[in-house]
């Protein structure tokens, strides 16, 4: 059996049993996650970070950026970041939800194969963009895990219905001001990365083309979002911008950024 398939197999199990380990400790007040989580975790990311930069770095000195890699990627650096995170803070339901979301988006290189060029003789700022790029779909990853979890929260909330039913993950988590918080920075944490993607963007398009930025649709609906995500930041910290509103603006920064590559690539990978 090709090493691959086994790597894929052990890193995806590992993921949905923690992750599955992880939300279902959460049901009960007072639960913490099993100690045996991190090294488990560990050993899955590692396997993830075989089959994936087999996968997109294909031969020496060229990659090969796909939506099924693109998933697998953007669940690669979401485990890490949050696996590094755990080791300093406590960990809660977004962890374990976002490594039952990896167990599954692993396979994507799989389950949506592509017949795409790979980029040849690509430079070390092109490397650094598409690493970037990973990272800040990493991140707005998290934040819209962490948002939809807030959103639930604040309408039981509404309903009082976390005062009639104790038992559950929202029950289990901090109170809304601490969600919100966390999913600030969050979003903070995407947008820089998003910043330094753009900057790296631009020199790999003056090497390429001479040219600063390369209007086509990726740049303008990225920069789009850059802005929404910076607005929607300085809005939180100078105008009080919270709950619905925020949530709202949020919305549309994640829909410009999925589309500006995401959905692309499944269209050309997939629908294509």
């Amino acid at each position: 059996m090709d090493l691959n398939i086994i790597l894929y197999g052990v890193a995806s199990i590992f993921y949905l049993i923690v992750g599955g380990k992880i939300v279902s400790t959460f049901k009960k007040r007072g639960d913490t996650a099993p100690t045996w989580s991190l090294p488990v975790i560990a050993l899955a990311i590692v396997s993830h970070f075989w089959i994936l930069q087999s996968s997109i770095f294909c031969a020496p000195q060229t990659i090969l950026v796909t939506f099924g890699n693109s998933v697998s990627a953007m669940c690669f650096f979401s485990t890490l970041i949050l696996f590094f995170g755990a080791l300093y803070s406590r960990v809660h339901a977004l962890y374990g939800i976002v490594l039952l979301i990896a167990g599954i988006g692993i396979w994507s290189p799989l389950v949506f194969p592509s017949d795409a060029q790979p980029i040849v003789g690509s430079t070390m700022g092109f490397k650094l963009h598409i690493a970037f790029g990973f990272i800040a779909y990493s991140f707005m990853l998290m934040s819209v895990v962490q948002a939809v979890l807030m959103s639930i929260l604040n309408t039981r909330l509404k309903n009082h219905e976390a005062l009639h039913e104790p038992e559950g993950i929202v029950a289990t988590m901090p109170n809304l001001m601490m969600m919100e918080r966390i999913l600030f920075r969050v979003i903070l944490a995407c947008f820089v990365v998003l910043t330094l993607t753009i900057l790296t963007g631009m020199v790999s398009t003056v090497h390429y083309v001479d040219a600063l930025l390369s209007f086509d649709h990726k740049t303008v609906l990225t920069i789009l979002s850059w802005v929404v995500f910076g607005v929607l930041l300085l809005g939180h910290r100078f105008l009080g911008w919270r709950s619905r509103k925020a949530l709202m603006i949020f919305w549309v920064a994640v829909v410009l950024q999925v589309v500006a590559f995401l959905a692309y690539r499944f269209v050309l990978d997939v629908l294509k």
